[in-house]
């Protein structure tokens, strides 16, 4: 397999899941825009970002950034920047479109979890689109485990997907960050990536924040 047979690959894989329909409505114009991915592990979507978006920041643990960063090829309009903090250490307001597949997935809590998509909805600017995956609970906890249902999420360190929240507990944590949500992975979902990424543990958001 060639280098442009991986990046075309890359870059399909990226825009069916970030990429989606309502996305693309939302966000029309991405040469322009700045975009931020959460938990960019070792960069391999960055360059795919990068070939759609004027300005791709990627953010992470010092650890995974140094990954990133001894990764060859890098573009030029990607930006690293390492996280320590509860706080993403990107400006208010300064960023057209926040993505993530894996960065929701790794908290322990929902409270933190919460706190997550404020610190998204800050660094958005008026306007802006975020596309977030996240661990979702099915029904299947309540009757194995009422506990895990009532309080709306569950961690378990060793897990693919370490956290899972229910989607009642996205949508409370959107409402708190004043996010509207034209698309929360339902069956009546109408995005291509819903329908080709349905069921499992894992589904995404589109959350905008209101001018």
């Amino acid at each position: 397999m060639t280098q442009d047979s991986v990046n075309k690959n890359e870059l399909w894989e990226f825009s069916l899941r970030f990429v989606t329909p309502t996305v693309r409505r939302l966000l029309p114009e991405p040469g322009g825009a700045v975009a931020l991915e959460l938990g960019c592990g070792d960069g391999r979507r960055l360059d795919a970002a990068a070939s759609l978006f004027g300005r791709v920041i990627g953010v992470d643990s010092p650890e995974m950034i140094d990954s990133a960063l001894s990764r060859p090829g890098r573009a030029e309009n990607v930006e690293l920047i390492a996280r320590d903090a509860l706080h993403l250490p990107v400006e208010s307001g300064s960023v057209d479109f926040v993505y993530t597949f894996h960065g929701l997935t790794e908290f322990d809590s929902r409270k933190r979890f919460n706190a997550e998509i404020l610190e998204v909805e800050r660094v958005l600017k008026p306007g802006g689109l975020a596309q977030l995956w996240f661990g979702r609970i099915t029904r299947l906890p309540f009757v194995i485990s009422p506990a895990t249902w009532i309080r709306g999420y569950s961690y378990r360190e060793t897990d693919e997907i370490p956290l899972k929240v229910q989607q009642s507990a996205v949508r409370s944590a959107l409402r708190k960050a004043r996010f509207k949500y034209p698309a929360l992975s339902t069956p009546l979902h109408p995005d291509t990536s819903w329908r080709l990424f349905r069921g499992g543990n894992i589904s995404y958001v589109t959350a905008v924040k209101p001018r």
